[in-house]
């Protein structure tokens, strides 16, 4: 654990064991590490990421956030914070481009890198003791079972492609927000829609290509269906072709 402390900026706060620290590190310190998304978290919804970016540079508040990471081997997990982090990548990665014809999304940006921000650290964890850490940390904010399950393998890797696919397609109808209003839905919830369909209608990998006829076939239906909803919600489904989230997850399901 002593790689982190070797930065200057670096400051341990409380030890609650050999094993667990809490320390405070400067945004352009912590941006230096080696720091990766632990493998049974979620990634990062960039749409999201770029919302907090936005905030941030807008408002140059305290960042008096939080970060959950452990040592795994040579290289730092991310727990909860992976938002947050690759928010302040974005805005790092942005401040060094070099493009004068259309200027900096997020305008002056040197402030930000002596600001600091704390991180909950940890080494020799088990797989246990990081799952029950996650699962505390997301009561509040509810994360896709197929995440709380530890899920890694093929479920997973087809959900995420379609959900990249999707996003790509009908980007419009994708929202960083816990609530959005229909027709739009956030990333997470998607990803229980899609968890719902690949285990109502039996996916492996022999027949993978049925999770996105299944959201087509949906799709379609509610184009050609007489939902209820607002001439607005309608008018921007039929700019986009998309129209499934008119729906709620319970009404895509009796469909299936």
């Amino acid at each position: 654990m002593t790689e982190i402390l070797f930065h200057k900026s670096c400051e341990e706060l409380h030890r609650y064991s050999d094993d667990h620290i809490l320390i405070k590190i400067t945004i352009g310190d912590l941006l230096s590490l080696p720091i990766d998304n632990w493998e049974y978290n979620r990634p990062a919804d960039m749409m999201r990421c770029r919302e907090i970016a936005r905030y941030i540079c807008r408002k140059r508040s305290e960042m008096d956030w939080l970060l959950y990471i452990f040592l795994d081997g040579e290289r730092f997990k991310v727990v909860d914070g992976i938002h947050r982090l690759n928010a302040l990548r974005m805005v790092k990665m942005e401040s060094e481009r070099d493009d004068l014809i259309s200027g900096k999304e997020f305008g002056e940006v040197g402030w930000i890198w002596g600001k600091y921000v704390l991180v909950s650290l940890r080494r020799n964890c088990t797989l246990g003791d990081l799952v029950d850490l996650f699962q505390s940390l997301n009561k509040s904010n509810p994360v896709p079972d197929l995440y709380l399950e530890g899920s890694v393998g093929y479920k997973r890797d087809l959900i995420e492609r379609v959900v990249v696919e999707w996003q790509g397609r009908y980007g419009s109808h994708f929202s960083g927000t816990v609530r959005p209003q229909v027709p739009n839905i956030n990333r997470d919830r998607f990803i229980e829609i899609l968890d719902m369909i690949y285990e109502k209608c039996g996916i492996n990998k022999g027949n993978g290509h049925l999770l996105g006829e299944k959201l087509e076939e949906m799709n379609m239906r509610v184009k050609n269906g007489e939902i209820k909803c607002s001439m607005k919600a309608r008018d921007k489904c039929e700019m986009t072709g998309c129209y499934l989230f008119l729906l709620k997850k319970e009404q895509m399901e009796e469909m299936l």
